[in-house]
């Protein structure tokens, strides 16, 4: 049960509220308001970009996390038939996901909210990441050239871009078979190698030859 007081607002109308102003500013930007899936989405000829909003409650307060991400359907369309990912989900899936803290290299990241000045507040701090470097981030990275550089630079260390780095290992691939980059099949190893350093389950490594093989003969147009 929530408690306010004669004048307090419930956690869920600051909720509300903070939806409410992020909208006005980000429908500007053609993102529109996916309060299902408690994000905001903007299509693009590749996919969409998303900025999605977790909050936490406590008995009083507010504590939200902000992610932005992009989705190339070429990417996902395929990685998704490999994957351990359920039905529904996957037409949902992001390519590159990351925390705005993450990105500003902030840990723990939230934002508190306990009244309407703090709604404010994280509004004001959002729409000033986001003109900063947050639009320029997603509209970057939704070309398959740059999530390339991204994915497949460095395949032995833990992309910071991902939540799963198992699923990095895949998309990685296929990544590099979309941009036709010239390292295609030393990379289909190491991320098959990365990949058994991770330790999943037999199932998935199965799925990632699979992968690979069908990835080898397909043909890039």
């Amino acid at each position: 049960m929530e408690h306010k007081g004669n004048d307090a607002m419930t956690l869920t109308e600051l909720e509300t509220s903070l939806y409410e102003h992020l909208n006005q500013f980000l429908s500007k930007r053609n993102f529109h308001l996916m309060p299902e899936l408690y994000q905001f989405r903007k299509p693009t000829e590749t996919g969409f970009q998303n900025i999605i909003l977790t909050s936490t409650r406590y008995e009083s307060e507010l504590w939200v996390e902000v992610n932005i991400g992009v989705r190339i359907d070429t990417v996902e369309n395929l990685a998704q038939q490999f994957l351990d990912v359920t039905p529904e989900y996957r037409k949902h899936a992001n390519t590159l996901i990351i925390s705005i803290g993450k990105l500003s290299d902030t840990k723990y990241l939230r934002y508190k909210i306990a009244n309407q000045e703090d709604v404010f507040f994280t509004v004001q701090a959002i729409k000033d990441f986001m003109k900063g470097r947050g639009f320029d981030f997603l509209e970057h990275n939704s070309h398959i050239k740059h999530l390339d550089c991204l994915f497949n630079d460095k395949p032995y260390q833990p992309l910071k871009y991902v939540y799963n780095q198992i699923h990095r290992c895949f998309k990685g691939a296929i990544i590099a078979k979309y941009n036709n980059n010239p390292q295609f099949f030393k990379l289909l190893d190491q991320h098959q190698h990365q990949l058994e350093k991770l330790r999943p389950a037999p199932l998935i490594m199965e799925n990632y030859i699979k992968l690979a093989n069908y990835l080898v003969y397909l043909s890039i147009n």
